[in-house]
């Protein structure tokens, strides 16, 4: 798709125009950093492609929330959702927003901003100064060119559109190729600034994206190490007007002549052009240049129509990250946990929750490592360390634990982690009798030694809703990891509450790990 030259303001003083501006800044999730702006229209908030405002966030509903303005005040109504719409922490079912208010929509947090003194140039054409085109207008000239329809009045001759076209066909073929090739978010931001930084001959160029507090941070750079002198002034208006500005002559411009870097770099023409679509606005590409030659208006269209793009490309390849978390997430599901709860949760739509969200529990705790494997060349012992950690992991899976594995060779397995068991102790007795006798099958003369407690303790997934990672912290697991360390090779040391849990452990008398004295059974 081409375009011809739209409709630009060319301006000398900045004369505002004053408006109002509402808008959403993503505080977390994947699309953290990510600025909605709210239309004067209702606007639906959703994990829907149909929705205005689209999070992928698994605990959004399809269609969660609606924005409207009643009056002068911006109101959200809860859609029926599932997991609900909170202002300010309290559960709505619609209610006006304060501005400065926080708003939660699933585990997705967003704060509201509304500023009655947003400005947008006043659009007029004068010799030099800055041109600026408006997202808006060029989303429309969009629009019109995908349905065939005539352009309008551009305000000026035609630059000459089949070069134009040229130039963005190959900016948008080198970006679908980024989409392919990369390997992560940030390779891919690497090639499309390189591609269009090329497009547009720019001598310095930084992609910047909205962290999680709304501020620009710069993720790419041509060359690397050296970024655009560009004013915050300028960063903030082009947001705030939504549009695209590029300055003739940077140090004739009084926006731009108050930073000393536009003086020390020579700069004297330089753009700012939002990466973009519909409602939002995920960060800026930057470019700049010395005094030979300025950019022109056709390089301002070219990199509104890449800042578009691109911002396509970005929400694509974050997606493409989150469906790897969500495969290394399903891996380590089934591997640390018992197959029948591994399927369950596999199995169970996102918005009713995480069952093993990091809460207090009631649990036995296993802590389990190998003991040295001898003489053995490390290749080979590497090995059959591997195996025997496979094994120990197998053997708690097996008693119904949920496992994982931990640094110097060994396990920690938790029992009664999904509902409360009565048994949790004698099945941690259990996994660590079956893990000796496991171990002591393999080859090389490897052993086994544990410690195990029960008790309350906080366990649960530590990872956030993309990813999975078990932890287990509090007393059972400190006590657990002291019988451990008190343990020689091929004992099994086991707290007072877990030998009330599992009769017929044998005393093994006190020992002292550390300074603390630890009552310890042995079990056989």
């Amino acid at each position: 798709m081409s375009l011809a030259l739209g409709t630009y303001a060319i301006m000398k003083s900045g004369k505002p125009e004053k408006s109002a501006l509402s808008e959403l800044l993503v505080l977390n999730g994947v699309c953290a950093g990510t600025v909605f702006f709210l239309p004067e229209v209702p606007t639906v908030l959703g994990r829907s492609p149909e929705a205005h405002l689209q999070i992928a966030d698994p605990w959004i509903s399809s269609m969660h929330a609606m924005f409207e303005k009643r009056g002068d005040d911006i109101w959200v109504v809860d859609l029926e959702s599932r997991n609900g719409t909170f202002v300010d922490e309290a559960r709505v079912q619609e209610s006006r927003i304060p501005p400065g208010g926080l708003l939660r929509f699933g585990k997705t947090e967003v704060r509201y901003e509304h500023r009655d003194d947003a400005t947008r140039p006043e659009r007029f054409l004068a010799e030099g100064g800055t041109v600026v085109r408006y997202l808006d207008d060029l989303q429309a000239d969009m629009e019109r060119a995908r349905a065939g329809q005539p352009q309008r009045d551009t305000m000026k001759s035609d630059p000459g559109p089949p070069a134009l076209a040229r130039r963005q066909l190959a900016v948008l073929e080198e970006i679908g190729r980024a989409l392919i090739d990369a390997d992560n978010l940030d390779a891919c931001l690497v090639r499309i600034l390189t591609a269009v930084a090329r497009a547009v001959r720019s001598e310095r160029a930084s992609l910047l994206l909205s962290d999680e507090k709304g501020e620009m941070v710069p993720r790419a750079l041509e060359p690397a190490g050296s970024p655009p002198a560009i004013s915050a002034t300028v960063l903030s208006a082009a947001a705030q007007s939504r549009a695209g500005i590029l300055t003739l002559d940077a140090q004739l411009d009084d926006r731009f002549a108050a930073s000393q870097s536009i003086v020390t770099h020579g700069i004297r023409s330089a753009m700012c052009v939002p990466i973009w679509a519909a409602h939002r606005i995920l960060g800026m590409l930057l470019f700049d240049r010395g005094p030979a030659e300025p950019f022109s208006p056709e390089d301002l269209e070219l990199a509104a129509v890449v800042g578009h793009q691109a911002a396509l490309a970005i929400e694509r390849a974050r997606f493409l990250e989150q469906a790897r978390a969500g495969d290394d997430r399903r891996r380590a599901i089934e591997d640390q946990l018992p197959p029948e709860v591994a399927r369950s949760m596999l199995g169970q739509d996102p918005g009713e929750g995480d069952p093993l969200d990091l809460a207090p529990r009631s649990v036995a705790v296993l802590r389990a490592a190998l003991a040295d494997a001898g003489d053995l060349a490390p290749a080979v012992a590497a090995e059959l360390l591997r195996d025997g950690v496979e094994a120990m992991v197998g053997a708690a899976l097996a008693e119904g634990g949920a496992a994982a594995r931990v640094a110097g060779a060994g396990i920690v397995a938790v029992f009664g982690l999904i509902h409360p068991e009565p048994d949790a102790a004698r099945r941690a007795v259990s996994a660590a009798l079956a893990m000796r006798s496991r171990v002591a099958e393999l080859p090389g003369g490897l052993g086994v030694r544990a410690g195990l407690a029960a008790g309350r303790a906080l366990v649960g997934n530590v990872a956030g809703p993309r990813r999975f990672e078990l932890a287990v912290a509090g007393g059972p697991a400190d006590e657990a990891e002291r019988l451990l360390a008190a343990a020689g090779r091929g004992e099994i040391l086991a707290s007072r509450t877990v030998r009330d849990g599992a009769p017929g452990l044998e005393s093994a008398g006190r020992r002292e790990v550390g300074g603390v004295a630890v009552e310890a059974f042995r079990t056989e």
